[in-house]
C-alpha cells in the first residue's frame, strides 16, 4: 500500500507540472454591486483562501475542468469578454512563456524576517507605535512572563492543547497540521518558548536556532481560547522571541512565511513587529494575475486584495484606489505610510481610470506604517 501511494504521489506531482484544475467563479465583487468573474488555475488552495476575500457571498461555479497548462495562454488571450481576472499558480518552468503577458507576477507566500542585530531601542523603533505601547505596558499589566523548555512533556502539551486547537479554530478547512512526530523532529533540534500567566503556560512557540537566525516555526494558544489571545498571549510570543534573540546575540528572527497580501492578518502582525519582506526562494511556482476586466473593477479588486508582486526593480505592492479617478496626494501619502515595509521598493496604484499602474516610491526617512484599522 505504501509503494502504491508513493507511485501515485509521483504521478500526481509530475502531472501537476503540465495539467491544472481551472475553475471559473462568478459572484458579487466585495464592496460593490458588480458581477465579477474570476478564473482560478491552480493545484493548490489559493482559491479557497482568496474567494471569500473577493466575493461578498459564496460565488457560483460556472465551470470546472482540467486544462493543459500551455493552453492557458490562448484561453486568457481569448477571454476579455468572459472573465475579469485570471489567477494562475503555475510551475516556474512556464515563466518565460507567461511572463510577457499583461498582469502581475507574485508568489503564494513571502518570507518575513525581523532584524535583531541592533540595540533593543533600535529594534523597538521598528515596531508600530501600538506594538511599542503594548510591549511597554500590557505584559506587566497582564503579568505575562516566559520560560524556555526542552521537556517532551511540554511538547505534548504544546502540540495537543495549543497548536492543533489554535490552528483548527483559526483556519478551519484550510488548516495544515503536521504530525506530532514531525514536530518532535524539530523540537529535538530546538526548544519551546512558553508564555506564562500566573505560572501557567497559556501559549507557546516552537523555535530553532539556525546560523544567525532564530526561526519562529510554529505557535499555539492554550485550547485555542480567544480570551488568551485578547489578553495578548500571541503578541507576547513575538515579543519574547525578539528579546530572546537579542539576549543571545542572534542577528534576526525568521518569522517564516505569510500570504503576500498587505492586509492579511498574519502578514500584518509580523510587519507590525518590524519584519522585513523577502521573496520565497523555496517556491516552485509563480502566481500570475492576468487583469482582463474594466479598470474600475480592477481597482476594487486590488483595494480589497493589495498584493506583493515581483518586478524588475524588486518587490512592490499593488494597491487599488476605487474612489475618485485620480490618486490624490493625501490618499497616496496615507497608503504609502500604511503599507510601507522594509524589503518593499514602493507601491503601484490602480484607479478606476488607470489601465497602467501609477508607481510611487517610499520616502527615505519612512520607518513605521500607520496601523491598519
Amino acid at each position: 500500500m505504501g509503494i502504491l501511494r508513493t507511485v501515485k504521489n509521483k504521478i500526481y506531482t509530475e502531472a501537476s507540472k503540465h495539467i491544472s484544475r481551472a475553475t471559473l467563479l462568478e459572484g458579487l465583487l466585495k464592496g460593490t454591486g458588480q458581477t465579477f468573474r474570476c478564473l482560478f488555475v491552480e493545484n493548490s488552495n489559493l482559491m479557497r483562501y482568496l474567494s471569500p476575500r473577493i466575493y461578498s457571498e459564496p460565488p457560483t461555479i460556472l465551470e470546472s475542468r482540467k486544462i493543459w497548462i500551455p493552453s492557458l495562454k490562448m484561453i486568457v488571450s481569448d477571454a476579455p469578454r468572459s472573465m475579469d481576472i485570471c489567477i494562475a499558480v503555475l510551475p516556474k518552468q512556464y515563466d518565460s512563456e507567461f511572463q510577457p503577458m499583461d498582469g502581475f507576477k507574485s508568489q503564494e507566500d513571502v518570507r518575513q524576517v525581523i532584524d535583531t542585530s541592533g540595540s533593543m531601542e533600535e529594534i523597538m523603533g521598528a515596531f508600530h507605535q501600538k506594538k511599542r505601547q503594548w510591549a511597554n505596558t500590557l505584559i506587566k499589566r497582564n503579568d505575562l512572563t516566559c520560560r524556555i523548555s526542552r521537556d517532551l512533556r511540554d511538547l505534548d502539551l504544546f502540540y495537543h492543547r495549543m497548536h492543533v486547537p489554535h490552528i483548527q479554530k483559526r483556519y478551519g478547512d484550510l488548516s495544515y497540521l503536521e504530525s506530532f512526530e514531525e514536530m518532535k523532529t524539530f523540537f529535538l533540534k530546538g526548544f519551546l518558548l512558553l508564555v506564562l500567566k500566573g505560572g501557567e503556560a497559556i501559549a507557546g512557540a516552537l523555535c530553532l536556532t539556525e546560523g544567525d537566525a532564530l526561526t519562529f516555526r510554529r505557535t499555539g494558544v492554550l485550547d485555542g481560547d480567544e480570551s488568551y489571545v485578547k489578553m495578548g498571549a500571541q503578541l507576547a510570543l513575538y515579543y519574547f522571541n525578539i528579546v530572546y534573540a537579542k539576549e543571545h546575540g542572534i542577528g534576526k528572527v525568521d518569522a517564516m512565511k505569510s500570504r503576500p497580501f498587505l492586509n492579511d492578518g498574519v502578514y500584518r502582525t509580523k510587519r507590525e513587529w518590524g519584519a522585513a519582506v523577502l521573496p520565497d526562494d523555496e517556491a516552485e511556482s509563480w502566481v500570475y494575475y492576468f487583469n482582463l476586466g474594466a479598470p474600475d473593477k480592477m481597482a476594487h479588486f486590488y483595494e480589497q486584495n493589495p498584493v506583493i508582486v515581483h518586478t524588475k526593480t524588486g518587490l512592490k505592492g499593488i494597491v487599488g484606489v476605487s474612489k475618485g479617478s485620480e490618486l490624490s496626494p493625501e490618499v497616496q501619502s496615507d497608503l504609502t505610510d500604511r503599507y510601507y515595509a522594509p524589503g518593499l521598493n514602493g507601491l503601484m496604484f490602480l484607479t478606476p481610470k488607470s489601465k497602467i499602474p501609477i508607481e510611487v516610491g517610499f520616502r527615505k526617512n519612512e520607518k513605521d506604517a500607520v496601523p491598519l484599522p
